[in-house]
């Protein structure tokens, strides 16, 4: 029977070869042009991404897709560069990994706040003023009291604290700490006298009557000198962050972009809440522009270190994690129980600003623990005297 093999069979193998030939041929000649378009299609990626981070960065309110993003872990935002380093590999474009790598690298430390200026100069005993924040609601006394008992701070002020003013202040981490302030959920404790004590009620823009309890405001006797210490918790936007995610409104950052439509409109209406949330910082900076003495700006701003809030905030005062602090300085969510547990945190929204009298010495939050904020300390030096 082998004999029977005839050039027709022979001839069959022959097309069968040939036929994978051209099916290589053409998926090599396929790979080739693709690898020719990948670099190109990479810095078009990488541009998008930087925009879209400028945006974030800049403008973070002006738009609901990157207000979203804004609240989300930096690594989301360069996303579409880590595609385009996967890409880079399987096609060899090594010049098209290099950009995807150093640019997605790039972004997220800036978008995080990455901070490279930690190190803490030491002072004499008195020299310096320690502070710590802490958003009191879910947290763990075991994290505040391991930070209070290790940094020893002359003034602590809480938020959503509210009826825990005796607990806390019966602490032993806070025994020095016996000038004390409450309204409301806000706490002071100080181991310095407290001059003057007052609520901070700020005009909530979205409505004409309404008022919005932003925080404290407490003037304190430092060694005699006068210091005003604003202890501040803005609006949370978490569960319309959540109503966000379920219902994918924050894709009408796209949809809405073109004027006179329905969407448009519709985008403007959600914007309308982020515009009032900007309005109570620039309400907060005239306050701060106003001040006599040296300025100690502490809480849960409820704001990462990005958009037009935190830049209104920053322009009249220092940022202590940004001037001495170390690493991202992420301070929340630190208690995650889903998969997100596997970034947590992610985001920093408690934070420290001093005036510009002020030498901004360190500035950080523990690491570890269970909390779902984590309390943030810094060590404050006037830097030039004071004559109140």
């Amino acid at each position: 029977m082998a004999a029977m093999d005839s050039p027709h069979s022979e001839a069959v193998v022959a097309d069968g070869i040939s036929l994978r030939r051209l099916i290589f041929t053409c998926l090599v000649g396929l790979w080739m042009r693709l690898r020719a378009w990948t670099f190109r299609i990479t810095l078009i990626t990488a541009c998008g991404v930087a925009a879209m981070a400028l945006l974030i960065h800049a403008q973070a309110e002006s738009n609901l897709l990157s207000i979203f993003l804004a609240y989300l872990p930096a690594w989301v935002v360069v996303l579409p560069l880590l595609a385009t380093l996967v890409a880079s590999f399987f096609f060899a474009c090594w010049r098209s990994a290099f950009v995807s790598a150093a640019g997605a690298l790039m972004i997220v430390l800036w978008l995080a706040g990455y901070s490279f200026a930690g190190g803490a100069r030491p002072q004499s005993a008195g020299q310096a003023l320690k502070v710590i924040t802490y958003n009191r609601g879910q947290g763990s006394e075991k994290v505040l009291a391991d930070c209070a008992v290790t940094n020893q701070p002359d003034i602590a002020v809480f938020q959503d604290a509210g009826r825990r003013l005796a607990h806390l202040a019966a602490l032993p981490a806070f025994a020095q700490n016996q000038h004390t302030f409450q309204d409301g959920e806000f706490v002071v404790l100080s181991r310095w006298p407290l001059v003057e004590n007052e609520a901070l009620q700020l005009h909530w823009p979205e409505a004409e009557t309404k008022v919005w309890r932003a925080g404290t405001r407490s003037v304190i006797d430092w060694n005699g000198r006068r210091v005003v210490v604003y202890n501040l918790h803005f609006p949370t936007p978490r569960d319309l962050l959540y109503w966000y995610a379920k219902r994918g409104t924050f894709l009408y950052g796209v949809l809405g972009l073109i004027p006179h439509t329905p969407l448009h409109a519709r985008h403007q209406q959600y914007l309308a809440y982020w515009a009032a949330r900007v309005d109570l910082a620039a309400q907060i900076a005239q306050r701060v522009r106003g001040e006599q003495y040296p300025v100690v700006l502490l809480g849960d701003l409820n704001f990462p270190p990005l958009g037009k809030g935190y830049a209104l905030i920053h322009g009249v005062l220092q940022d202590a994690h940004q001037a001495a602090g170390n690493g991202f300085g992420f301070t929340f969510p630190s208690n995650f129980k889903s998969i997100g547990r596997l970034f947590a945190p992610w985001i920093r929204i408690d934070h420290v600003f001093a005036s510009a009298q002020w030498e901004i010495l360190s500035c950080g939050s523990p690491s570890g623990g269970v909390s779902q904020h984590l309390p943030v300390v810094a060590e404050l030096k006037l830097n030039r005297s004071d004559k109140n």
